[in-house]
């Protein structure tokens, strides 16, 4: 009975000397491992806002908010749901839009200092007012293809503006297509009137 009795003296004396076995967190935080699944955080300038990780978040966790009328789409992130699975790393178009982190420790008492969020500006169809995607989206694929984009007439007309050389403000098209407005921003629906008119008219 005695021999645990002075092993555990022993343990207490070797703990006053040497100090407390526990860490000093959060205190000093410990780096987590290279390859843990923290906190998703969106990078700006990879981000086209496409709404992929929208699409494949199982715990519902992104939204998605188009402003047709400001001509925005913010894609908001609340951290508080996440279940760090990284579906929206592994489906990112450019794939360097949104990465998982090691970040860990985020408790908060303030729930909207767990909010992220990205906002881009939209491209609106000039037919019919639809929502076709963003203008860095748009520009994106357009880079993606090179000179292969000037085949698309949405893809040649975000190119020439980015160059200054077309006029922002165009007047929208008048009452019916006619086909000096295959030249315009189109979305897909109205491209096809458009090339209807224009082949069997």
């Amino acid at each position: 009975m005695k021999y645990p009795k002075l092993r555990e003296l022993k343990e207490a004396i070797r703990a006053l000397i040497t100090g407390p076995c526990t860490i000093n967190f959060p205190k000093i935080p410990r780096p987590a491992p290279a390859n843990f699944r923290g906190a998703p955080r969106f990078d700006p300038d990879g981000c086209v806002a496409c709404g992929a990780c929208v699409q494949v978040c199982p715990a519902n966790d992104l939204t998605l908010i188009d402003d047709v009328k400001e001509r925005k789409r913010r894609i908001v992130l609340d951290i508080s749901g996440c279940i760090f699975c990284g579906q929206c790393e592994a489906c990112c178009t450019t794939g360097t839009g949104i990465k998982l982190t090691t970040e860990y420790d985020l408790a908060t008492l303030d729930r909207t200092k767990s909010l992220e969020e990205v906002e881009k500006e939209l491209l609106i169809c000039d037919g019919c007012g639809a929502i076709i995607t963003t203008v860095d989206h748009v520009r994106w694929i357009a880079e993606r293809l090179g000179e292969k984009a000037y085949a698309n007439p949405t893809l040649m007309l975000c190119a020439l503006k980015d160059l200054s050389l077309i006029d922002e403000d165009r007047p929208p098209p008048a009452k019916g297509y006619s086909r000096a407005d295959r030249i315009r921003i189109l979305c897909p629906r109205c491209r096809r009137e458009v090339t209807l008119v224009e082949d069997y008219a």
